[in-house]
């Protein structure tokens, strides 16, 4: 399987899209981590059939599994899958966002086994879902994006 990122300007066609995801950050600069069955991730995941857009997908899975509602959403990254075949390409969209509100955490009402808030190298350093050069890759994007939306 072949995981190709394309950049966050490739206009992906929403039919294509087969999931979204979202590197949050608190106003101190914490990612917002989940802690999944897989490990440490950002928050996202499958697309459903009543979304109409990656961002819908994005806000909702943060809130399923981190309990937070986040601001404007900045795609960074859209990465082309060959899961299904070379004919068959598949999208996932991956966006930066700034994290307007921690809800309480309830344990077992969630899709995760928590929510962590960690700086970014600490969460580089423990993230074990995924491909790790592919998460440095995000996070550091999201990072410069963040860093570039607070100048401006």
């Amino acid at each position: 399987m072949t995981f190709t990122p394309l950049g966050g300007s490739f206009a992906s066609p929403w039919s294509r899209v087969t999931s979204a995801s979202v590197v949050a950050f608190t106003p101190d600069g914490m990612l917002v981590i989940a802690d999944l069955e897989r490990g440490l991730d950002l928050p996202g995941g499958h697309t459903q059939r009543h979304e109409r857009s990656p961002e819908e997908t994005a806000r909702r899975e943060a809130w399923e599994e981190t309990r937070v509602v986040l601001d404007d959403l900045t795609p960074i990254e859209v990465i082309e899958s060959e899961y299904f075949g070379a004919d068959d390409l598949t999208y996932m969209v991956i966006f930066a966002a700034g994290v307007c509100h921690l809800a309480p955490w309830t344990p077992g009402d969630e899709e995760s086994r928590g929510r962590l808030l960690m700086t970014p190298e600490d969460f580089l350093a423990r993230c074990t879902a995924g491909d790790h050069g592919l998460m440095a890759h995000l996070v550091t994007v999201a990072q410069a994006h963040m860093a570039q939306s607070q100048r401006v």
